[in-house]
């Protein structure tokens, strides 16, 4: 089995360390040794959750999003005993998940030996692979001109900013990457998540996509925990009480459709009125 690490970036505005992010550090630490760091002062209780699980957890208010976790990660742990890994895993706690095994997936990629990879790609600006979960093989963590990108993260900047940029700067650089769900047709591919669980059994699902479905879902949103649990065996109460927590929601049963009819019905009469 490879030798892994996984850098964990967090953020939550209410600072507090959900469940299914407790969850997900569980899962990665299976795999790999766990790094978590998280921008914003989260109080130490809320880190106590995931201590038994990771190797380190802090947080700092950086204002440098993920690649600003990554970065201070990077730092902390030092290149060194990173060149001692085979692979680093880069990733967020915007998704929910795993909900299938991440080993089946690593094996699957590793046949394939690429230099680095993710799970899905993207081509909104430019083509790159999504950084909310990306792995990068020992030769790219000893070269000097991927260590100079991370010394160059700057506070201020969005996670898309680097995001964008950092796989064509590996390609330009000779290391060879893919994705392991290809987006042939160029479309926001974590819009409908029931369809990569069924045709890649994907293990993650953004959580923008159940936290607005309106705009960052395009499938069926009734009963949708139902059938991911169905599928999958995921605990979705954790996606319902994280959502209710954060948002005016009231699951994706029969209220969420009466509630979200009855929005529809009165945004179409509100923007009747001014033609009458």
């Amino acid at each position: 089995m490879e030798k892994r690490i996984t850098l964990l970036a967090g953020y939550d505005k209410n600072k507090i360390i959900r469940d299914y992010v407790v969850y997900l550090v569980q899962e990665l630490s299976k795999i790999s040794d766990v790094y978590y760091f998280a921008d914003g002062k989260l109080p130490r209780d809320e880190l106590d959750k995931i201590r038994p699980y990771v190797k380190y957890a802090e947080s700092s208010l950086h204002q440098g999003y993920d690649f600003g976790s990554w970065q201070y990660l990077i730092h902390f742990v030092g290149w060194n005993k990173l060149s001692q890994y085979d692979e680093m895993i880069i990733c967020n706690d915007s998704v929910y998940g795993p909900m299938t095994e991440l080993q089946d997936i690593f094996d699957y990629m590793g046949l394939r030996g690429y230099d680095f990879w993710g799970l899905t790609e993207n081509y909104t600006t430019n083509y790159h692979l999504d950084s909310y979960f990306m792995v990068f093989n020992n030769n790219i963590l000893k070269n000097a001109k991927f260590r100079e990108f991370w010394q160059n993260i700057t506070p201020g900047f969005n996670r898309k900013t680097y995001e964008t940029v950092l796989t064509p700067f590996l390609t330009e650089l000779g290391f060879v990457g893919n994705s392991y769900i290809k987006n042939y047709k160029k479309d926001d591919m974590l819009a409908y998540p029931l369809h990569l669980l069924e045709i890649k059994n994907m293990p993650f699902i953004r959580v923008k996509s159940l936290k607005e479905p309106k705009y960052y879902l395009k499938e069926t949103v009734f009963n949708i925990d139902g059938k991911i649990h169905r599928k999958t065996g995921y605990k979705t109460e954790m996606i319902n009480k994280h959502l209710s927590a954060v948002g005016d929601f009231s699951g994706f049963g029969i209220k969420y459709y009466l509630k979200n009819t009855m929005d529809s019905l009165k945004s179409k009469f509100d923007n009747f009125i001014p033609r009458l």
